[in-house]
């Protein structure tokens, strides 16, 4: 291990040294030949399996694992950084509703740190300690570029617990800390159990897309069933079983009958083989007005 880190200390010793012999000179500092890089990529490349093959094996015989080990790589980061293997560029990807300022912050990178120096699982583990990010992955890509790919919640309801609304994503999880006013326009769940069986409800309102723009609250009834309010006042009780087979007949007689555009006040699905219909106030005028006429 110490033959290969002083192999690769010579290799960029020239350069080092030449880097400071122009400065003493005052001399206009040329343009670095095109091999160099790749050189110096190759060289860490080489140092860097060495270290994660051979190292652990070296260290764990000798017994110096916590005398040596951070002294070694130490110094192979100091001489690939005096070699000019620097953090330039930090691409970061996925980024939708996480706060800006927040996902740098967390990152804590800056141009001209060893880019080989980053610890890759302590910035993950920064970016997945905020409320938006599900999943961060983070490598390296030399000479001096950072990759950052972020798998963010993906905001579904809104659920209302006790007087308070809470933001909850596809899996029923609350993201905490969201701007609620953002999302005011998704549909509200209420009901204790409501979030844990949220991918559920979505799933089968998703099968009918053009009816589930219409559904403003779901509240979830003694942890067995689900009654839906519609954006014009229209509830719909779902039954326990095969909930998904009586939106499907409520979306078939919408579509026939434009039903939930009618005067009504409530639907009851709970029968499997019946639909009973609860008219609004001036639907039962109409049915009273007509009776007596009758």
């Amino acid at each position: 291990m110490r033959q290969l880190i002083d192999k690769f200390a010579k290799s960029v010793s020239p350069l080092i040294r030449a880097k400071g012999a122009r400065k003493r000179k005052a001399v206009r500092k040329p343009a670095p030949p095109r091999w160099r890089k790749p050189a110096l990529c190759a060289a860490a490349g080489i140092a860097g399996i060495a270290i994660v093959v051979g190292g652990p094996v070296w260290l764990w015989k000798s017994g110096a694992v916590e005398r040596s080990g951070s002294a070694v790589w130490q110094t192979l980061v100091e001489a690939s950084a005096d070699a000019g293997l620097t953090i330039d560029e930090v691409l970061l990807e996925g980024r939708h509703f996480a706060n800006r300022r927040d996902v740098v912050r967390a990152v804590d990178l800056k141009r001209g740190m060893p880019i080989l120096g980053v610890s890759l699982s302590s910035v993950r583990e920064r970016l997945i300690a905020n409320p938006w990010i599900a999943d961060a992955s983070v490598e390296r890509r030399l000479p001096d570029t950072v990759r950052i790919r972020l798998t963010e919640r993906h905001p579904m309801a809104l659920w209302q617990r006790r007087g308070k609304l809470m933001l909850i994503d596809r899996s029923g999880k609350v993201i905490r800390d969201a701007d609620l006013r953002k999302f005011r326009d998704l549909i509200i769940l209420v009901g204790k159990d409501a979030p844990a069986n949220a991918a559920t409800l979505f799933a089968m309102l998703s099968a009918e897309p053009a009816l589930a723009k219409q559904v403003s609250a779901a509240a979830r009834i003694g942890n067995r069933r689900w009654t839906l309010s519609f954006s014009n006042g229209v509830k719909v009780f779902l039954p326990e079983a095969d909930p998904h087979l009586a939106w499907a007949r409520l979306a078939k007689a919408d579509r026939r009958k434009k039903l939930l555009a009618r005067d009504i006040k409530l639907i009851d699905m709970r029968l499997p083989d019946r639909m009973i219909i609860k008219p609004g106030a001036l639907g039962a005028q109409i049915l009273l007005h007509k009776g007596k006429n009758t």
